[in-house]
């Protein structure tokens, strides 16, 4: 079995799309899910400890017991929890990546946008 892990926003549109992506990239059969509304934002100011803190305890499960080969960062078009601009989103995505990259130092880290139409690209 092998798995990689996204941080995404709860919204259901961009599970599916994000999910078929990543299996792709990475060559898994799985991808395990860490949602949470607008989670770029979240990693990137860091406003809530609480909410970072579940974010990476849920990360370290999917690294240390199932092996996660990777890690994405997602966001979104007209995401209800980041109500930012693309381009301040992508702003977000830049830096909750290098926030987790500061954690999970031996692990490769993307991000990931799911424009208007549903269409996931890679940034950053």
């Amino acid at each position: 079995m092998s798995f990689c892990t996204v941080v995404n926003c709860m919204d259901g549109r961009v599970q599916l799309p994000v999910i078929s992506y990543l299996q792709e990239r990475f060559h898994v059969e799985y991808v395990d899910s860490i949602t949470e509304p607008g989670p770029n934002r979240i990693l990137a100011e860091r406003t809530y400890e609480d909410l970072v803190q579940s974010i990476l305890r849920r990360i370290n499960i999917s690294v240390e017991r199932h092996s996660s080969v990777a890690i994405a960062l997602a966001g979104h078009h007209d995401c209800a929890g980041n109500s930012a601009t693309q381009e301040e989103q992508k702003q977000h995505l830049v830096a909750g990546i290098e926030f987790l990259h500061l954690q999970y130092r031996n692990i490769q880290i993307i991000g990931l946008w799911v424009d208007e139409n549903w269409n996931v690209r890679e940034i950053g």
